[in-house]
């Protein structure tokens, strides 16, 4: 199938920062090869000082007397980490808030993550950056990178993340991290406002030097299932693809890393699908996260301030109704009687062996099923099955399919069926950072 760039105008935007020299780009390790990932993810508490309408945590953010509100204390958050490290054997980390640059303690908890081997990235709105003398503490502390929420340009970020002069601020938090030498990426929501200037993103990264932009669908997660979304703020898929496919095209042409969450691997040109990520392929991104933690990060004990963390449990098929049963009542069992010490020694049991005897790669692809189709209800259009990627794709977002129907479905013809879930990212050149390099090259 012959394939062309696709031209298109690039709006014209009126930018708010000053004049700032382009960024000569980093010396920087890329690898083909794919492994499981390493990093873990865990959630400080939903305080925040911004509201985008886009977030997964809205409601929890608004509401104060959310359980999940308010930020855990220090000594909560380092025994999270210390089972990351020690139990999961991550060796990195995406710490999240809220905004988790305002957690009273994200020095010291950033020193300790370095201390014991878990490379603490944070994911951050830029605000609290942007203040003088703030970037030095983060970097002294030892943050490893920042994933920037860049998610308009001037007035458009603005408006989506609901905040006047909120561009200016993350712009120059940027551009303090260049000034730093700080790393950075980027993450871009493709709410309906911001697709017309995805390209223009692709400029600010080559710009100012990220070394990978994350462009995700508007999908709801979490509180967004409360009716956030509508078709005001949602766009279609055929609406994103001419402009995502030329921003794309430019980040390529300049060596840095890109990657489309939660999209139909149809959507994307055929040079370009292996940079698109269902939840099949996400644990093969080592910039995202390990099932097996991710599970355990998510249930709310370890989001919110009260209550001791749950008991570790290993992924399997007993793993799934741990999590659904999450509750104060399951975490008093396990702590007041032998009975309940027993029931999580046998679950880690039996999660081990059925990793050892089917391999982590098995359980961690029927996770990543469950989570599309039974958690998100992904839906298939009948012309999927007549797909080449029809295995390997989630197809359409539950919650997507209800909006807009899945007729933009295009079956994929042009090379055999295939049950690779690698089939297309092996193609992608991937960033490797040094502390990663011993399980990341393999």
């Amino acid at each position: 199938m012959t394939t062309t760039k696709v031209a298109i105008e690039i709006p014209a935007i009126e930018d708010l920062e000053p004049t700032f020299p382009a960024v000569t780009p980093r010396e920087l390790e890329y690898t083909n090869k794919r492994t499981l990932s390493k990093r873990a993810v865990m959630w400080l508490g939903q305080t925040c000082n911004l509201r985008c309408y886009f977030c997964y945590f809205l409601n929890r953010i608004a509401d104060a007397k959310h359980p999940e509100h308010d930020f855990m204390t220090l000594d909560k958050a380092k025994k999270i980490c210390h089972s990351l490290r020690y139990y999961y054997n991550c060796t990195s980390i995406d710490i999240q808030g809220g905004e988790p640059t305002i957690f009273p303690g994200i020095l010291e908890l950033i020193s300790y993550c370095r201390e014991i081997g878990l490379y603490p990235t944070l994911i951050t709105n830029g605000l609290h950056l942007s203040k003088p003398g703030v970037m030095e503490q983060f970097k002294e502390a030892g943050v490893r990178d920042f994933l920037v929420s860049l998610h308009g340009i001037g007035a458009i970020h603005d408006e989506v993340v609901c905040r006047k002069g909120a561009y200016e601020k993350i712009i120059k938090a940027i551009e303090r991290m260049v000034e730093c030498d700080v790393p950075f990426r980027f993450n871009c929501t493709m709410s309906k406002p911001v697709v017309p200037i995805l390209p223009k993103i692709a400029e600010k990264a080559i710009h100012y030097g990220a070394s990978g932009v994350n462009y995700i669908a508007f999908n709801p997660f979490e509180d967004q299932e409360t009716g956030i979304r509508t078709h005001d703020n949602v766009a279609m898929y055929n609406e994103i693809k001419p402009y995502l496919t030329h921003a794309i095209d430019m980040l390529e042409e300049h060596n840095i890393e890109t990657n489309v969450r939660y999209m139909p691997i149809c959507i994307a040109e055929p040079r370009h699908r292996k940079n698109f990520y269902n939840f099949q392929q996400l644990s093969y991104d080592h910039h995202e996260w390990d099932y097996q933690s991710w599970l355990w990060t998510g249930m709310q004990t370890q989001r919110m301030k009260d209550g001791d963390v749950s008991p570790n449990f290993r992924l399997g098929r007993g793993a799934r109704r741990i999590y659904k049963n999450n509750s104060q009542e399951l975490r008093d069992w396990y702590n007041n009687s032998i009975k309940g010490k027993l029931f999580f020694a046998f679950q880690r049991c039996v999660g081990a062996v059925e990793q050892l005897l089917r391999g982590n790669r098995f359980i961690w692809r029927r996770e990543a099923i469950l989570r599309a189709h039974i958690d998100l209800n992904y839906q298939f259009h009948e012309g999927c099955q007549q797909c080449a990627a029809r295995n390997i794709c989630d197809g359409f977002h539950g919650d997507y399919a209800n909006f807009f129907g899945t007729d933009e479905a295009v079956p994929i013809k042009d090379h055999p069926p295939t049950d690779d879930l690698m089939h297309y990212i092996k193609n992608q050149k991937k960033v490797v950072e040094p502390e990663d390099r011993e399980w990341a090259l393999k």
